[in-house]
């Protein structure tokens, strides 16, 4: 059984064509325009406070007076998002926040520059002053201010012109200062959260006390399940990974020991072929079907996993076998070749062109030398193995390995699949592309 170096969270990179660079993106917020007079009114561009802001999302919890949850996502609204200080002080649009807690009421005096949260219930009240980090606390409608301190001044949101206040501060209007909570990313994925978007939530609870965060299947407005599209190319550690985002299993580890430790081979049969092979580091690695699937949320690692491989089991024909054997390959040695092509190739003509360097080369042994198998080792195999992590090196790497890799390094689409098992007859021994990602090939080495 392989060890498998116990997993943190991940970011999923796609793998690009060729090369090893991978380009960031950044998110911007979407502007607002201005409010009216009894609410949270925009302040000009020099009351805005915001100097330093980092893009983060969070979610918000609410709970109502029933005890039912309900989530929020504000990452995409255009009315205010959530922001995160330089110092990681979360801070929360407070027009929005307020109005999904239906006891609270706000109004903003724009010639004073002081936002007013009162609990129509309890009688409690929070008065924010712009550019401040100081407010006052009312228990009561009669009673005298109290002065406390949030962690970030109030300021006005640069890019979308809300309020922003410190995600906290509202504690004081509610019927607990208890009633609220943050929760991390690791939090939201043990509970069956998709955290693809997000970098953590904020729950409410303006009738108790926050102790847990419950569970996103108990949440009135996300489903008991979730969609997940596998694309085309993905590595198992992928996978993996973006199943734990997207709320399907607690954590990776979760489905790595199902991988190595429950018994696939009993129901599904392009397990069952499989040959025993040591040198082989995922095992399940080519056999997890790129196609959209649905899945319980908080899935077992095996009922995850049996989703994928049942799906292989139907996708892998019996024309796919036997047109394998008249190659004299097996199932795994064509999803293999499939892989190479599948992270070599851009589009259909090709990957079947690869494919047909990759057979010529295997009929003649000359090793394949495809960079993809040397990005596959250093990027999903090194970083996520305990012990030597160079111990696949010459059975995945085919600048070293004589022939195919160990296994495939890569979960192929059909189209790769069908240049794997039907090469064109060329006599292409060597390809290369070039920047503008226009490919060549030829009989012949030639020096680019």
């Amino acid at each position: 059984m392989r060890k498998i170096k116990k997993l943190t969270a991940i970011l999923i990179i796609p793998a690009l064509l060729l090369t090893g660079f991978l380009r960031s993106q950044t998110s911007t917020a979407a502007e607002m325009p201005a409010t009216e007079e009894t609410e949270p009114a925009l302040a000009t561009e020099n009351d805005n406070q915001n100097t330093s802001v980092i893009v983060k999302q969070y979610g918000i919890l609410t709970v109502d007076a029933k005890g039912i949850y309900s989530f929020w996502d504000f990452s995409k609204d255009t009315d205010g998002r959530i922001e995160t200080t330089d110092k990681g002080n979360i801070m929360i649009p407070l027009k929005k926040t307020a109005a999904q807690l239906t006891e609270l009421k706000l109004s903003y005096n724009k010639t004073t520059k002081k936002a007013t949260v009162t609990n129509t219930v309890n009688k409690k009240k929070i008065t924010f002053t712009l550019g401040s980090s100081t407010f006052y606390y009312y228990s009561s409608s009669k009673a005298k201010g109290v002065k406390k301190t949030m962690a970030s001044p109030m300021y006005i949101s640069k890019e979308s012109k809300a309020l922003m206040v410190h995600m906290a501060a509202l504690k004081w209007v509610l019927l607990k200062t208890e009633g609220v909570k943050s929760y991390k990313v690791s939090d939201m994925q043990a509970k069956g959260y998709d955290t693809t978007a997000l970098s953590g939530v904020i729950v409410y609870n303006p009738y108790g006390k926050v102790t847990s965060l419950v569970e996103a299947s108990k949440v009135s407005n996300i489903g008991r399940t979730v969609k997940v599209t596998i694309p085309e190319g993905y590595s198992l550690p992928q996978v993996f990974t973006l199943l734990v985002r997207k709320g399907v299993c607690a954590s990776e580890e979760v489905l790595y020991k199902a991988m190595e430790e429950y018994d696939f081979t009993r129901d599904y049969s392009l397990i069952d072929a499989l040959e025993d092979n040591p040198d082989r580091c995922y095992l399940l690695e080519g056999y997890l079907y790129p196609d959209t699937y649905e899945f319980y949320r908080l899935s077992k690692g095996e009922d995850a996993i049996g989703k994928f491989l049942r799906n292989g089991d139907g996708k892998i024909t019996e024309a796919d076998k036997k047109k394998a054997a008249e190659l004299g390959l097996t199932i795994n040695q064509i999803l293999t070749i499939a892989s190479l092509v599948e992270k070599e190739g851009k589009d259909k003509e090709t990957k079947y062109n690869i494919s047909s360097v990759i057979h010529n080369r295997l009929k003649i042994n000359m090793k394949l030398q495809l960079d993809a198998s040397i990005h596959y080792v250093e990027k999903y195999i090194k970083p996520f193995i305990d012990g030597d992590i160079n111990r696949y090196n010459s059975f995945y790497n085919t600048y070293k390995c004589p022939a195919l890799p160990a296994g495939p390094i890569c979960n192929p689409g059909r189209e790769a699949i069908n240049a794997a098992l039907n090469p064109p007859q060329t006599d292409y021994l060597y390809f290369y592309s070039d920047e503008q990602k226009n490919y060549y090939f030829s009989k012949e080495y030639h020096n680019q």
